[in-house]
């Protein structure tokens, strides 16, 4: 089954629960090398946008670092199934720090497609960027998946999006990928408690817990990347290469170590919580997938299912916040990020 039409969480969700991704925009930013730009006007996209914050902060940050343009047009790239109405509300409620004051003339352009096929016209893109995205996978696993066959779909997915990318960027472009990655700060506990959280709620919602290990997800080590890249070296060149391990945001020494055991509990439920809206903005689909699914079966009416999956919502998060905080909240819960500069050849 197909995963890349599944989208983020909408509704302004994904805005209030991406913190860690604003976070290894801003390390990259500071990472990545700014080359001259010749024009006066240029053509930036963001494959993976979801509602935009991110994308509008990433945007905003580079345009200000980069040499002056009068023009710019600004790529908005996720699946069909995206919020593109809270994208919009988000662009428009953002126009200030994209247009630099008003300093140059912006062109926002939307793209409903997955970022697997081609989004724009040939020769097309100046700057384009992907942050944590391309863990997930084009497929959905199924019961005869193994660690082989995940890396093996990684890689081909891996070599598409870079192909693919190649036709739509104009020479010399650059492309500019953070991908969480193998190591020792990661979502397994996250995973873990997916699975536990809807083992306790099965009997109410029917919910698959084996879903919480079958998410089309694949974390590369730094030598799949290193193949996948070589394969493509005719299309691209590698400037850069960086590992940046970030734990969520909303972890804090406190969790640990705090001056009393009031202060330390509250901070390993700020934690949890910041952990469960983190988790769920970016997998409740999944789960909400297979709820509709049961619901279907019944022969549910449209306003039962939706109080059924609000109300499905509001006990998984609940419950993952509560064995979060009972076996996890001392686990390094983030992503080890993969940063890598592209030159289009």
């Amino acid at each position: 089954m197909r995963a890349d039409n599944v989208s983020m969480q909408g509704g302004g969700y994904y805005n209030e629960n991406s913190n860690l991704q604003g976070l290894a925009i801003e390390k990259s930013l500071d990472l990545i090398s700014y080359s001259e730009h010749e024009s006066l006007s240029i053509t930036l996209a963001d494959y993976g946008c979801s509602e935009g914050k991110n994308s509008v902060r990433l945007f905003s940050k580079y345009l200000a670092r980069l040499p002056p343009v009068s023009s710019a047009t600004l790529v908005f790239n996720d699946t069909p199934s995206n919020d593109f109405s809270s994208l919009t509300s988000t662009i428009n409620q953002n126009w200030d720090g994209l247009s630099q004051n008003g300093k140059l003339s912006i062109h926002p352009l939307l793209s409903p497609r997955s970022y697997f096929e081609q989004i724009v016209p040939d020769g097309f893109v100046d700057a384009g960027f992907n942050f944590t995205a391309l863990h997930w996978l084009r497929m959905m696993p199924d019961a005869s998946s193994t660690p082989s066959t995940l890396s093996a779909a990684a890689h081909d997915d891996f070599i598409a999006f870079l192909s693919v990318r190649h036709r739509e960027f104009r020479p010399k472009g650059t492309l500019t990928l953070c991908i969480p990655s193998h190591g020792d700060i990661s979502v397994q506990p996250v995973v873990k408690c997916f699975e536990t959280a809807i083992r306790i709620l099965y009997d109410k919602y029917q919910v698959d817990p084996s879903i919480a290990w079958r998410l089309p997800m694949h974390f590369r080590t730094s030598d799949e990347i290193q193949a996948s890249i070589a394969a493509v070296e005719s299309k691209w060149r590698l400037k850069n290469h960086q590992t940046v391990p970030l734990m969520h945001t909303s972890w804090s020494p406190e969790v640990v170590e705090a001056h009393s055991e009031e202060d330390k509990m509250a901070a390993r439920k700020r934690y949890a919580h910041g952990v469960a809206g983190f988790g769920l903005a970016a997998c409740s689909q999944f789960f909400i997938d297979d709820l509709k699914s049961q619901s279907q079966a019944e022969a549910s009416s449209g306003e039962d299912n939706i109080r059924t999956k609000d109300e499905f919502m509001k006990n998984f998060k609940s419950t993952f916040e509560e064995q979060f905080l009972k076996d996890h909240c001392l686990d390094k819960v983030g992503f080890t990020y993969t940063l890598l500069e592209l030159e289009r050849v």
